[in-house]
């Protein structure tokens, strides 16, 4: 009895010994380089936000599902290269790319700031074009964790392009597609992001607007006012009435006047609002469902799928 129980601890020494060398080979040393927070199904590849143009000029997130490498960030990038192959994936959500074909791509990252140069670039056509080729690489970049700031240089220098715009210097994430342009805040007002069906309904696009507050219910109210900005749907139909907007246990309650029945009318526009209404509220709110009432009873005349991944291609 003596001797097993002698086993017994040495065993149990061992044990201890090798769990804690495993847990000391398991820590990872800290890394500026980028990481892909939220891995797929499968372990090769790792779900990312790439930023395109649309066919309105909107900057566009999508979600894409890439393999996984090291330098992730960098290969985000060379996704919104012009190439044929990139522009003929883009081309099917209605988008294109924003850095023009043949550019060379580096990136560097210190101290939470990413340097992008960008070499071999040809001249982009318009300002409106250089602005949002440069918005959409710094909010590709910034969507990382380890990225706070972006610096863009051409062939490592820093400047103003062709037509004037000014290469950034660590800048933080652009508010997408301003209703008012260049984001005027008002006194007290503050800065909302809204998603919004474009004009063909097949895209979601975020834009920033100055209102009173950021509320549950005053998300809800701006989208049910529907766009400011040209080229945008607004999914509620005209006349419907925010009668009340709730969070409880996780579940978004939406109250709604009778007008908001005709959304039936047109197939696939309550998927509209439901998707554009989880993809606002996501950003400030935790909640895992989200429901439609008309005066108080629940109403829900198209099936859904929620949760949603913004402009993600289809599989």
């Amino acid at each position: 009895m003596r001797k097993r129980m002698i086993i017994l601890l040495l065993a149990l020494m061992l044990c201890i010994a090798g769990c804690a060398d495993k847990k000391g080979a398991g820590a990872a040393a800290p890394s500026e380089e980028p990481i892909c927070e939220a891995p797929s199904e499968a372990a090769a590849y790792c779900r990312v936000t790439v930023h395109y143009v649309s066919d309105e000029g909107f900057i566009v997130p999508v979600t894409k599902l890439i393999p996984r490498e090291e330098g992730i960030a960098k290969a985000c990038l060379s996704y919104m290269i012009s190439t044929p192959e990139n522009v003929s994936a883009a081309r099917e959500l209605g988008l294109y790319p924003s850095i023009p074909d043949g550019a060379r791509l580096s990136l560097s990252i210190a101290d939470g700031n990413a340097l992008a140069d960008i070499g071999g670039m040809s001249a982009l056509p318009s300002r409106e074009a250089e602005l949002a080729m440069i918005e959409s690489v710094v909010n590709t970049l910034t969507g990382f964790p380890t990225i706070n700031t972006v610096t863009i240089t051409r062939d490592g220098r820093g400047g103003t392009l062709e037509n004037g715009t000014e290469l950034p210097v660590r800048q933080k994430a652009y508010a997408l597609n301003p209703e008012d342009g260049e984001l005027a805040a008002s006194a007290g007002g503050e800065s909302l992001t809204l998603y919004f069906p474009n004009s063909s309904g097949a895209l979601t696009v975020p834009v920033t607007r100055i209102a009173g507050g950021r509320s549950l219910y005053s998300l809800v109210s701006a989208l049910v006012g529907g766009p400011a900005s040209k080229g945008l749907l607004g999914c509620f139909p005209e006349g419907t009435l925010l009668l009340g907007a709730t969070l409880e246990n996780g579940v978004v309650t939406v109250n709604l006047s009778d007008d908001f029945r005709r959304v039936s009318e047109t197939e696939g526009l309550f998927t509209l609002c439901h998707r554009t209404t989880w993809l606002t509220l996501k950003e400030g709110f935790d909640f895992d469902r989200l429901k439609f009432q008309v005066n108080g009873l629940d109403y829900a005349p198209e099936e859904v799928s929620a949760p949603y991944e913004i402009n993600a291609p289809a599989r």
